[in-house]
């Protein structure tokens, strides 16, 4: 940090706002605004941070005066660029012109005005940093560095024609001269552009902190928007060429934007990293300490990664030197408008934390709600997302799951088959039985306890039903109930046990149509 800086910064902060205070207090109003003079243009290349710091603690009137001071200084960098331009024009011209005397008059011209906006520019931005020094109290303290540049011969824009060859007519002669000095120029506009950048970025801070305590910046900020960016000229390839090549190189231009992406695009890896360890230690916390459902763990662990990706996104905006502010206000201002529109999300909401705090299932069970059976995969706040048995993937309302029957079919370990088989009348049923006991007995996935039921059931209209109910664990459910029907089926066939179609028994009744046969007969 540099020494005329630190007194700068110290005396900020300690002198000049208790004096205006102290006048507040005895007068009961401030003549800052008359009397102010801006001490922050004390060095037009202060530090971004450092200016933050000393215009923080300023009252609004004197924050006019130190917007008042870099707006002075915005304005004759612009008008500095504006000379620099017009002098490509005039070097264009030069060039373009036929007559020696008509190139060498263009590039007088240009000369000239490029020589009035410095010497103006100059003065200028010497009477704004005088004053700051001489309200400072520091008068003639300027950075060694500073002065040892001014002290050094300043090369001239107008450089002197390279020599020639001797059958060089006085008309090319010129030409290379104007060819030089355009060069000169667009390389002033370039480093003029930067020098622009640089006292807009100073002057917004200071409109900001201005803007935060009541003052009016709007037509300041209209300003550095016409003012910002770069002018190109498509008619001037050379001139396009040196403003798009100069832009690049700059500090303030594409070396400033290309840094700015630089750290966007860290600042994003880094919070999507932090968020991963975040996200994978919350799972282990909440399962090592809590103990809750996997699929409470999912949840929390995944909103707690993306809380941690939204605040790495909004940092990473600020390092494209994007003011989350009003951002973040326009959101606050909406949310009310939100809500009232998402009724029926906040609805799925608060259905979705009930779930939660009841756990009626979790990940990896086989469930039947909201008219959906399938495997529960995950769930946010708003939604479940069940796979079903054919691969589907539905996604059910958390509101329509909690507002109806929620069967958990996988919650216990056990879980009893059902299973029912007709035989025929003419068939032993008490033979059937036995058949049916031996295969669920030798089964090595049936349960020993509880133990299995075989039963004569109900004597059917076309059959004799048999009930069996053996226990299995609720993994091997599945297995148990085909593999018992085939086996069942199989011993059947074996031991000629039939298993009835669907039948009904005719019955015709021959008295009363002999009956009717007679009395027709009779009549005839």
């Amino acid at each position: 940090m540099r020494l005329p800086i630190l007194i700068t910064l110290m005396l900020v902060l300690l002198g000049p706002a208790t004096g205006v205070f102290g006048q507040e207090q005895e007068n009961g109003k401030s003549s800052a605004t008359e009397s102010y003079t801006p001490v922050t243009t004390i060095d037009p290349t202060i530090p971004v941070d450092q200016l933050i710091i000393m215009v923080r603690p300023l009252t609004k009137q004197e924050l006019e005066g130190e917007a008042k001071a870099w707006f002075d200084l915005l304005r004759v960098k612009s008008r500095q660029i504006s000379a620099a331009r017009l002098g490509v024009k005039k070097t264009n011209e030069a060039m373009s012109a036929g007559d020696v005397e008509a190139a060498k008059a263009s590039l007088k011209a240009a000369q000239a005005v490029k020589e009035k906006a410095e010497a103006e520019a100059k003065k200028a931005e010497k009477e704004i940093v005088d004053a700051a020094q001489k309200e400072l109290g520091v008068d003639g303290m300027v950075d060694a560095k500073k002065k040892s540049e001014e002290d050094q011969p300043k090369e001239e824009v107008a450089a002197e024609a390279p020599p020639a060859d001797e059958q060089q007519t006085a008309e090319q002669k010129e030409a290379q001269v104007a060819s030089k000095t355009k060069e000169n120029f667009l390389a002033d506009v370039s480093m003029l552009q930067d020098q622009r950048s640089a006292i807009a970025e100073r002057l917004s801070i200071v409109l900001d902190s201005l803007q935060r305590k009541g003052g009016e910046v709007d037509e300041y900020r209209k300003y550095i928007t016409a003012v910002a960016g770069i002018e190109v000229d498509a008619s001037d390839f050379a001139a396009t060429w040196a403003t798009i090549t100069g832009w690049v190189v700059s500090k303030e231009g594409g070396q400033r934007v290309g840094w700015n992406l630089t750290k966007f695009l860290l600042i994003l890896l880094a919070s999507y990293i932090v968020a991963k360890l975040i996200q994978r230690l919350t799972n282990w916390l909440l399962e090592k300490r809590l103990r809750l459902s996997r699929l409470a763990e999912s949840l929390i662990a995944r909103m707690i990664k993306n809380v941690v990706m939204v605040i790495g996104f909004a940092i990473a905006l600020t390092a494209l030197e994007i003011d989350i502010t009003p951002i973040v206000a326009a959101i606050g201002a909406t949310g009310l408008v939100v809500g009232l529109a998402l009724q029926g999300t906040l609805s799925n909401f608060a259905s979705g934390i009930m779930i939660l705090v009841n756990r009626p299932f979790d990940v990896g069970d086989v469930v039947t709600a909201g008219g959906v059976t399938g495997v529960i995969h995950q769930m946010n706040l708003v939604s479940t997302t069940f796979r079903t048995f054919d691969n589907q993937t539905i996604h059910v309302p958390n509101n329509s799951i909690w507002n109806d029957v929620i069967t958990n079919i996988t919650a216990n370990p056990t879980r009893r088959v059902d299973l029912e088989f007709g035989i025929g009348y003419d068939d032993d049923f008490e033979k059937a039985e036995q058949i049916i006991k031996e295969v669920v007995e030798n089964h090595e996935l049936v349960l020993k306890d509880p133990a299995p039921q075989v039963v004569t059931h109900a004597l059917a209209d076309s059959s004799v039903n048999i009930v069996c109910r053996p226990w299995a664990k609720t993994s091997d459910w599945w297995p148990v109930k085909t593999e018992v029907t085939r086996a069942v089926k199989r011993r059947f066939d074996e031991e000629g046990i039939t298993i009835p179609y669907p039948q009904q028994d005719v019955h015709f009744y021959t008295k009363g149509i002999e009956a009717l046969q007679s009395a027709g007969s009779s009549e005839n």
